[in-house]
């Protein structure tokens, strides 16, 4: 009976250095959706397991010479102007962007597109 019950208290103790450390290693994301307005610059692209459309947005990444260069102004008012870095404010590209519940980003190339593309900011 003493073996079970050390072996019981030994589980237990080894369940929770487990949740421990694995709590320790994913901190909970402190991300306020207002850090996200401002100017930006796209530095690096990162390909997911499970997305089909990442290949084609690295392909293209990697064959537009400018991709690296543009400039994306987030708004507070949702409003995304994407441009180069020496463009006039009437030769830049008007986009989009809201949160939805799941406090994802939503884009829109256009706001009268009816699809949009959902992304999770890390």
């Amino acid at each position: 009976m003493k073996k079970i019950i050390l072996a019981v208290i030994l589980l237990a103790a080894a369940g929770g250095g487990i949740y421990y450390l694995l709590k320790k290693q994913n901190p909970p994301v402190n991300f306020k959706q207002e850090q996200i307005f401002g100017k930006w610059k796209i530095d690096s692209l990162v390909a997911q397991k499970d997305s089909t459309q990442d290949g084609l947005a690295l392909l293209l990444f990697a064959i537009d010479s400018t991709a690296e260069s543009l400039v994306y102004d987030f708004q507070p008012d949702g409003m995304v102007f994407v441009s180069l870095p020496s463009d006039s404010l009437k030769k830049k590209d008007t986009s989009s962007f809201a949160w939805n519940e799941e406090k994802e980003l939503v884009w829109k190339e256009r706001s009268t597109d009816p699809i949009a593309d959902t992304m999770t900011v890390i």
